[in-house]
């Protein structure tokens, strides 16, 4: 703006702008040039202006007055570059100035930040010299130490923790001082009210900037003790039963391992004991779930007051318990215990109102008797205890070669059992069904059997509870109803008179939810009169649920079959239950009729269900008669029908249809 102001008056008519005016009018704008401007701008202003100046001085057309206007102008530059070194220096200071003050408040702001950050941190922040000694430390991490920044600082880990923690400490700052490598742990670190917490950790060191000397160590922790108390009770659910609070089945193999490897290495003995309590489930439906639970909590206690702290005792599931007994000396001490343990488990167990009592079965196996693992000695230990069960009394039972034969026979049934069926390896046998009064024959019991590639014939007592404990039974189960219902029609078409055939029902299949429609699609697919079939069910199938039983039975007889209730006398029947189920016959179980000539309890108890079935008005069918004395007797009982290997053994369908023909022209 000056500039332009002397350029304006130096080219005015007026008589101003004399030979010296211009320099005098440049003089301001070279000195704010150079003051503001700083050492170079001032020389360019300055160098400008004397340029400006001469021209406008009308030196060039008068080179002759040049001389006179030198010392002028060497004066003006003279003056500018002094101006521009001073402007210079002082801009350059006023700029270092501000540098400085700009600096130092971002450098401020900065620790403010960071230590605001650092303080309000959830995390435990600390940072120890090379010697161990505390050089910082936040908020947090004093407020759960107790102590102040003045207290802490200078001191080393020995003289804050515990020796125990302190090691750790010392040791993990060490290692990363050792290694320059990020460290990441768990530990446990006291509070200030004695407490130990859980806390994640990462330590890392801490470089002088722009080198690789090491300062010392910074460590950020931070707590996971809920997280881990969390983990801990997830844990402990996922291993532990929730109603008992003993180890479950996972646990149980776990820690079963454990005290058979110590067992192994102190070359001592060691016993699996297998538990069961017979009736269990008939308890539980009769007084509710309740009071079931209670049985068991009282269970799991008594086991565990009654073994040893060394021992292991866990549920399996259900009713099934487990101990596993360390460092037994002899098989007698074992038994000793088995049956100190039943003697404690057989005492009542109050639960509100009413008493319960457990009738359990134990089974017993032995190392290294009975096996080098824990998961073959618990399934051996199963096997002896399903073994005493099976005998019918409550007790216990140490594992046997025999048992294991039997189980290694019920591995190969069931490995060759699936592929029986889709051979149709199968073929069902009939026993003659005959009136006691005339011996006509009135139809036939399909029994399955299972002829074996060496000629041999397996009977069903030996392969029908693999199929049930593999699943297989219902599959089995509707193809022996089909064949039944096939042969039939065969028969019928060959000229046979109707006969009704009866087919046994597992409890399994008969609760299975499609059993119903298998048997509506038999009836179906062969096209026979459905009076022809008859479904044997056990008692002990209906009685476990009756409601839902008579349901079923109803649905089936709607279809127009019949119902035999089989091996009648055997179970727990409530008499009033059995009223409600709808059955045309009662079987008498052959256990009660073989040796009715010869035993007079058993004549007597053959009698009342005869009578029974009178009363209930259904047919009564004696099973198993095998002398002539036994059928007579029953004729006088006035039973209605009878089988037995007195009439007939049971036979292949075309034998048995010959056999048919030649009794029918016999009793003719």
């Amino acid at each position: 703006m000056l500039a332009t102001a002397n350029v304006f008056q130096a080219v005015q008519p007026t008589g101003l702008g004399s030979a010296s005016s211009p320099f005098v009018w440049f003089i301001p704008a070279i000195i704010v040039a150079a003051l503001f401007g700083g050492f170079i701008s001032g020389i360019a202003a300055t160098l400008l202006g004397a340029a400006t100046a001469w021209w406008l001085s009308g030196a060039p057309a008068d080179m002759a007055a040049l001389k006179s206007s030198l010392p002028s102008l060497w004066l003006m530059l003279a003056a500018g570059v002094a101006s521009s070194a001073l402007g210079g220096r002082w801009q350059a200071a006023r700029q270092v100035a501000m540098l400085f003050d700009t600096a130092a408040a971002d450098t401020m702001d900065s620790q403010s930040q960071l230590h605001s950050v650092l303080n309000n941190s959830p995390a435990l922040v600390s940072i120890k010299d090379e010697h161990g000694r505390l050089v910082m430390a936040n908020r947090g991490l004093l407020d759960t130490l107790g102590k102040t920044r003045d207290s802490v600082v200078g001191c080393n880990v020995y003289e804050l923790f515990p020796r125990d923690v302190a090691d750790q400490l010392w040791h993990s700052d060490q290692e990363v001082l050792r290694s320059g490598e990020i460290l990441r742990q768990v530990e446990e670190v006291p509070t200030k009210n004695g407490e130990r917490r859980t806390f994640f950790t990462a330590r890392f060191p801490v470089n002088h900037r722009n080198s690789d000397k090491l300062l010392g160590v910074c460590a950020v922790a931070m707590d996971i003790t809920a997280q881990k108390n969390a983990e801990e009770k997830l844990r402990h659910a996922a291993q532990h039963d929730t109603l008992t609070g003993l180890p479950n089945r996972a646990l149980v193999y776990e820690f079963g391992a454990l005290l058979l490897a110590a067992a192994k290495r102190s070359n001592k003995r060691l016993a699996v004991l297998f538990f069961d309590l017979e009736r269990f489930k008939s308890l539980n439906d009769a007084y509710g779930r309740e009071a079931g639970d209670c049985l068991l909590k009282e269970i799991a206690q008594r086991l565990r007051n009654n073994v040893r702290g060394s021992d292991l005792v866990g549920r399996m599931g259900s009713d099934e318990f487990v101990v596993v007994l360390s460092d037994v000396q002899s098989e007698q001490d074992v038994a000793n215990s088995a049956a100190h343990l039943l003697t404690v488990l057989r005492q009542p167990c109050q639960s509100g109102d009413v008493t319960l009592s457990a009738s359990p079965s134990i089974g017993i196996s032995l190392f290294p008797d009975d096996g080098g693992d824990i998961d073959t000695l618990i399934a051996h230990a199963d096997a002896a205890m399903r073994d005493a069960r099976e005998r019918g009394h409550a007790g216990y039972q140490f594992f046997t070669p025999a048992i294991q034969n039997r189980i290694q026979r019920a591995i190969a049934i069931e490995q060759k059992l699936r592929q029986g069926i889709e051979q149709n390896e199968f073929e069902l046998h009939y026993q003659p069904v005959v009136d006691t009064r005339s011996r006509r024959i009135v139809g036939a019991e399909a029994l399955i059997r299972w002829p074996q590639a060496n000629g041999e014939v397996m009977q069903p007592d030996e392969f029908i509870q693999v199929a049930e404990a593999n699943g297989v039974i219902n599959q089995l189960g509707a193809w022996v109803i089909q064949e039944a219902c096939r042969q039939v029609r065969q028969w019928r078409m060959q000229g046979m008179p109707p006969l009704r055939i009866a087919v046994n029902v597992s409890p399994i299949q008969f609760r299975s939810r499609n059993f119903y429609q298998c048997v509506a699609d038999a009836l179906a697919a062969s096209g026979i009169d459905p009076n022809c079939l008859e479904l044997e069910v056990t008692e002990s199938a209906v009685m476990k649920q009756v409601d839902e039983a008579s349901q079923t039975l109803s649905s089936l007889k709607n279809l127009g079959l019949q119902i035999s209730l089989d091996d009648f006398g055997t179970g727990y029947s409530s008499l009033s239950r059995l009223a409600r189920l709808p059955f045309d016959k009662l079987k008498v179980d052959q256990s009660f009729i073989r040796n009715i000539d010869t035993d007079s309890r058993s004549l007597a108890i053959a009698e009342t269900v005869i009578a029974l079935g009178k009363r209930l008005g259904v047919k009564v069918v004696a099973e198993g008669i095998e002398t002539e004395a036994a059928f007579n007797l029953l004729r006088k009982c006035d039973c209605d029908l009878g089988q037995g290997y007195l009439l007939s053994k049971p036979m292949p369908a075309e034998q048995f249809r010959q056999w048919h023909q030649e009794h029918m022209l016999a009793v003719s």
